[in-house]
């Protein structure tokens, strides 16, 4: 039997400064209309309940599944997972908290918890030694 561990992570600085700020628009919009009838009115609280939603989307979808075969990376808003075999994975490079590898050619990188790298490092070492 397969063993799976799921764990969090953000995709590349850019998709992720960019995903979060488009978040934090919707809170400072909720803001602005507060501060700028006067009083808390339904709209305003339309608009933080959507932030709440969206910040823990932002959190909670972004997982990813590692199998002793493969990587299932769970996106935000596309409902097809990105399934990457262990045995495509080439150049891997780790730091504390990010890999950057490339698939196919695609250069991607990912930020994961100290405990999600070390998985996954310990993963392809593996690969690498079935495949030799």
């Amino acid at each position: 039997m397969e063993e799976e561990t799921r764990y969090f992570y953000q995709p590349d600085l850019t998709r992720t400064l960019i995903c979060w700020s488009w978040t934090f628009i919707v809170f400072i919009i909720g803001l602005v209309v507060w501060l700028e009838i006067t009083h808390f009115q339904w709209i305003t609280a339309t608009f933080f309940v959507i932030f709440l939603a969206l910040v823990v989307l932002e959190v909670k979808r972004r997982t990813v599944l590692m199998t002793p075969s493969k990587l299932v990376f769970s996106r935000l808003l596309q409902k097809d997972y990105m399934v990457i075999p262990l045995a495509d994975i080439r150049q891997p490079h780790f730091t504390k908290h990010t890999v950057t590898m490339t698939v196919n050619g695609e250069v991607l990188n990912f930020t994961f918890t100290n405990k999600g790298i070390r998985r996954l490092q310990t993963l392809i070492d593996l690969q690498g030694k079935v495949a030799e």
